[in-house]
């Protein structure tokens, strides 16, 4: 009986997962074979291969800025949101922290507040402030909106480290920064890639807060690409750019994946070398 219920069970999780990667990347796979088509219309059959649209793509300054606009914010947010990221972490798992669960769920409130919603928050306080719309603003929406991530990224790692080793770092001498930036940071850098690179995906993806915050003439890639796939015209343009991004996304992925492997294997390997003595 339980033989049956097991290969039953993986009967059923091998078909959800199957429906899954297909739900999830057949559609990518679409998009990257229309973006060839000789035709303004995305229909089968294909009408003949081409990569015209590709040059129309990159011949579009408005296009090709709002992308160029969202790639630098997405950057500066990664960053940004690693390093609050990295801060926040390490107030939470301290020792001595009053409410401690208090200040966690506040941190965490973005999760579960609607985007829209904060977004028009944002716009309210900002007029309030006498201030206008702008990528500032933009950014720090995106923030905001990325800091959970990265703290549930980086907690985790930090609740893993011998508390031992930077107690003796500062038996030694070292500072409370100081035995940070020698012990604590080298050991979380694999939690701060994957943060950073969590944070880039966010920021670029979003829409809801730069709908409402970016100024007039400056949308970010999301915005115009909304406003395109409504434009026949400028529908092939959208694919190839959309298809050039996919894969891009893919490369960055395995980059990614391949530098957080190698600082864990380099991490593991300071770990399991003997210690240094004096001759």
């Amino acid at each position: 009986m339980n033989a049956a219920v097991g290969r039953l069970g993986k009967v059923v999780l091998g078909s959800y997962f199957a429906l899954m990667v297909v739900f999830l990347y057949v559609p990518l796979v679409v998009l990257v074979i229309f973006a060839f088509n000789d035709a303004f219309i995305p229909t089968l059959p294909l009408s003949g291969f081409t990569t015209k649209w590709f040059h129309a793509a990159f011949s579009n300054t408005d296009l090709t800025g709002a992308l160029k606009r969202s790639a630098w914010l997405a950057l500066l947010n990664g960053v940004a949101a690693s390093v609050l990221g990295v801060l926040a972490a390490l107030a939470v798992t301290g020792r001595r922290l009053f409410l401690r669960s208090v200040w966690t769920t506040l941190l965490l409130l973005p999760l579960v507040v609607p985007y829209i919603v904060l977004a028009i928050g944002m716009v309210i306080v900002i007029h309030e402030l006498g201030y206008q719309a702008s990528l500032a603003a933009v950014l720090a929406g995106h923030i905001v909106i990325s800091l959970p991530y990265s703290i549930l990224v980086i907690v985790p790692r930090l609740r893993t480290l011998d508390e031992s080793i930077v107690e003796a770092a500062r038996d030694l001498g070292a500072d409370t920064v100081r035995a940070f930036l020698l012990v604590t940071l080298p050991l979380i850098v694999p939690a701060l890639i994957s943060s950073a690179l969590i944070c880039f995906t966010i920021s670029f993806d979003e829409f809801a807060i730069a709908s409402f915050l970016a100024p007039p003439g400056s949308p970010t890639y999301p915005v115009v690409l909304y406003s395109s796939s409504r434009t026949p015209a400028l529908l092939p343009e959208v694919i190839a750019i959309g298809s050039l991004i996919i894969v891009l996304s893919l490369l960055l992925v395995v980059i990614a994946e391949a530098a957080r492997r190698f600082a864990e294997r380099r991490l593991e390997a300071r770990a399991q070398a003997p210690p240094l003595t004096a001759g």
